[in-house]
């Protein structure tokens, strides 16, 4: 068993990996798609385009407009119908750019070719112009600009980038297929954004509940050769997959409190993220695709699936072609149990980051009645940040806000092992996301005075 992991806190959960041998599937193309212009994080895209315009696969519909934002490229050929608001998962309303799908024309300079180009480019800043042009965003659940991440303060270094495979949610294999299926692609990928962070270490960290896909990605490094590249096997433990805990694993090095990973000489970033790196530089390909499961606690898995689908699908159509919503389905959640969001609007269309749809039974959704805090101490035990969740919620509901600075409220990376943990279930993660929610309001409230 690996000895690599985070000294602290962590829990492990049944990863009900169900759908991992499911191969990736290609999704059909809807009749339209719905493309949103606020899928990264930072400054949603700007639409430029208007109704009755004729777009390709792969035209820009949507300009970066700020600092931290993206492009966004139409999935689809076809004329533009509308542009304007429309609900996503949430029930919010969000700029929205609908697509009426007529074939399937690439804009020309996309190679669409199976051919694997390995020859690693060597100019850095027309790399990193390439990452931005194509949109590529991480896809490990935060969608932060990559090329922004890639391109760190000339007054920091980057000493090693770790390639996130963890993949630590429950249920959650589209990374787990994409490692079996498109290895070499990553490790091109990391070796990419590894020249443009100088030619540092590159580590591909996978948890040790994969073994076909760690045989998989040291089967890719060997063949390729790429120097200063390795791929290390992680202990199963949740939440791996958190930037600070794969660091803290694999570096044995503690990001601090509102630092970023570049502050401890690391930058990381998802296996998803490698593979469309691969694509946009190698390939001239925008973000337009990504991989999710199709999956649930009492699915079979004949019915469940991975596939490879493009953004701006309706979560309703998606469910239709893998064979409906299942009736025993209580709640539907886009992403993993832990972290996932509940879909609150089955017309909501997928985003560069969607990962999954999960189907969850009344048995394991149903919340339990509430008691009162024991003082057990086991949420303290179990939160990977070193956190108090008992006393965060406590001054929380006291209203206490300078109380809940103190407790770090803000440093909650919002995982559920605190909740998950709890034998009186309180819901601490809905309490700490509130208190957290008031105390980054604070803080960025004092720093607009200059205080």
């Amino acid at each position: 068993m690996s000895k690599y992991t985070f000294p602290i806190g962590g829990i492990h959960p049944n990863d009900a990996k169900f759908s991992k041998g499911c191969a990736i599937e290609v999704l059909p193309i809807p009749p339209v798609v719905y493309v949103s212009m606020a899928q990264h994080l930072g400054a949603p895209a700007v639409p430029c385009v208007a109704a009755g315009d004729k777009v390709k696969v792969g035209t820009v519909i949507g300009e970066p407009a700020g600092f931290i934002s993206a492009y966004i490229h139409s999935p689809v050929s076809g004329t533009v119908k509308s542009v304007g608001p429309r609900k996503d998962l949430a029930g919010n309303n969000v700029t929205h750019v609908e697509i009426t799908v007529e074939g399937d024309e690439w804009e020309d300079g996309i190679d669409l070719t199976p051919d694997i180009v390995k020859e690693i480019p060597s100019d850095r800043a027309a790399v990193l112009d390439k990452i931005k042009k194509c949109g590529v965003v991480g896809l490990g659940g935060a969608t932060f600009p990559a090329h922004v991440k890639l391109n760190p303060s000339p007054d920091t270094k980057a000493d090693c980038i770790l390639i996130n495979g963890a993949e630590c949610e429950p249920y959650l294999t589209s990374d787990h297929r994409i490692m079996i299926e498109r290895p070499e692609e990553i490790v091109i990928g990391a070796a990419i954004m590894q020249m443009v962070l100088g030619g540092c270490r590159c580590v591909i960290a996978i948890e040790d509940n994969k073994p076909e896909a760690i045989a998989s990605m040291k089967g890719a490094v060997a063949k390729l050769g790429y120097r200063n590249m390795e791929v290390l096997t992680l202990k199963k433990k949740y939440p791996q997959g958190g930037e600070k805990q794969l660091i803290d694993a694999v570096l044995r090095r503690q990001v601090g409190s509102g630092a970023l990973p570049i502050s401890v000489g690391a930058v990381v970033q998802n296996v998803a993220t490698a593979l469309a790196v691969y694509e946009a530089v190698q390939k001239n390909r925008p973000l337009i695709t990504n991989t999710m499961t199709i999956t649930g606690d009492k699915l079979p898995v004949s019915e469940q699936h991975n596939y490879l689908f493009r953004i701006g699908v309706p979560f309703s159509f998606i469910a239709e072609q893998a064979g409906g919503v299942p009736e025993y389905a209580a709640k539907i959640v886009s992403g993993g149990p832990m972290m996932g969001k509940a879909i609150a609007n089955m017309d909501a269309t997928t985003v560069k980051g969607t990962s999954s749809l999960l189907y969850l039974s009344k048995e394991s959704t149903k919340r339990k009645e509430e008691g009162l805090c024991i003082r057990c101490a086991r949420c303290a035990e179990s939160c990977p940040m070193g956190l108090e969740p008992f006393l965060i919620n406590r001054v929380y509901k006291a209203g206490d806000l300078a109380g809940m600075e103190k407790a770090s409220a803000q440093d909650c990376i919002e995982c559920g092992c605190c909740q998950y943990s709890c034998p009186a279930n309180i819901p601490l993660v809905d309490n700490i996301r509130m208190a957290k929610g008031q105390v980054m309001a604070e803080i960025k409230k004092r720093r607009s005075n200059g205080k």
